[in-house]
C-alpha cells in the first residue's frame, strides 16, 4: 500500500510532549501518524486519540536502542502506508540529577542507551524507508543542557542527562554529514510541563523557578520550523524553539 498522506512518526509518543505532537499532527489533513510507544497496552491517552481519528492515528511498539522491535515498527508502517515522510525522535528520559562525581554508573548507561542508542537505532531502522520519501526529515528533540559551550554552565545537577543530549547532537550532526539527501536536525523545545520537566524542577531549585511552556504551545512551535525546514536552512544545526541557532 502507498498513500499520498505525509506518513510521520513519533517516539516516545504516549505522553508530554510526544503526545501534543502525535495529537496536533492528527489534526492536520492528509497525514496519517505513528505513535510509538514502549508499553502501548499502557497508553490510554493514545488510545483515546487513536479511537477518534481511525485510520489516521496508529499505535505501535516502541523502545529505545531495541534493533529488532525498532525494525518490527517500521515494518508495519511500510505494510500500512507504504512509505515514512518525518521522524520525531522525541523520547528521552531523565531519571536521575546530581553532581556527575557521584553520577551511579547504571544511570549514565541508562541514559546513554535510551537518549543517544535509541536514537541512533531509531534512525538505522527508518532509513531504508525513508529514503524513498521525497521528504525525508529525522528531527531529534534535544535540550540547551546538551551544549558543550553553555550546558555546563547552567548551574544544574543535569549530569548524565547533559552528557547523553551532548553526544545525540553529534549523532545528529554526524548524520547530518553522511546523508546528504536527509533533512536532520536537534531541536530544543523550550522547557515544557511534563512529567520530566516536573522532575527536574522537584531537584534543582533555578529550575523549579522557571515555569514550563504547554507542551501544546512547544510543539506547535516546533512544527512551523519542521514544517519549513530544508537542509540548507536548518540541516546540521541545533535550532532553538524561537527559530535560532543554538551554540552546539
Amino acid at each position: 500500500m502507498t498513500t499520498s498522506s505525509t506518513v510521520y512518526l513519533v517516539s516516545g509518543a504516549n505522553r508530554g510532549l510526544g503526545l501534543a505532537f502525535t495529537t496536533l499532527l492528527s489534526e492536520r489533513p492528509d497525514t496519517i501518524v505513528f505513535a510509538g510507544a514502549r508499553n502501548p497496552e499502557t497508553a490510554a491517552d493514545l488510545h483515546a486519540l487513536a479511537a477518534q481519528r481511525p485510520g489516521q492515528v496508529h499505535i505501535v511498539q516502541l523502545e529505545s536502542s531495541d534493533k529488532e522491535g525498532n525494525a518490527r515498527a517500521v515494518e508495519h508502517i511500510k505494510h500500512t502506508a507504504g512509505t515514512l515522510d518525518v521522524v520525531i525522535a522525541n523520547a528521552s528520559i531523565c531519571k536521575w540529577m546530581g553532581p556527575l562525581r557521584d553520577a551511579p554508573v547504571e544511570e549514565m548507561r541508562e541514559q546513554f542507551d535510551v537518549n543517544v542508542v535509541g536514537t541512533l537505532v531509531l534512525f538505522q531502522a527508518a532509513y531504508p524507508l525513508m529514503k524513498a520519501s521525497p521528504t525525508k526529515k529525522f528531527v531529534i528533540i534535544s535540550a540547551k543542557g546538551g551544549s558543550i559551550t553553555i550546558g555546563p554552565d547552567y548551574g544544574t545537577p543535569l549530569g548524565p542527562y547533559g552528557c547523553s543530549k551532548a553526544a545525540e547532537n553529534w549523532v545528529a550532526k554526524k548524520l547530518h554529514l553522511e546523508n546528504e539527501d536527509f533533512v536532520i536536525f536537534p531541536i530544543y523545545a523550550a522547557s515544557v510541563s511534563t512529567d520530566m520537566y516536573g522532575f527536574a524542577q522537584q531537584n534543582d531549585a533555578m529550575l523549579a523557578s522557571i515555569p514550563g511552556a504547554t507542551a501544546e504551545d512547544s510543539v506547535r512551535d516546533v512544527m512551523r520550523i519542521v514544517d519549513s525546514a530544508t537542509r540548507d536552512t536548518v540541516g546540521g544545526k541545533f535550532m532553538d524553539v524561537s527559530g535560532n541557532v543554538n551554540d552546539w
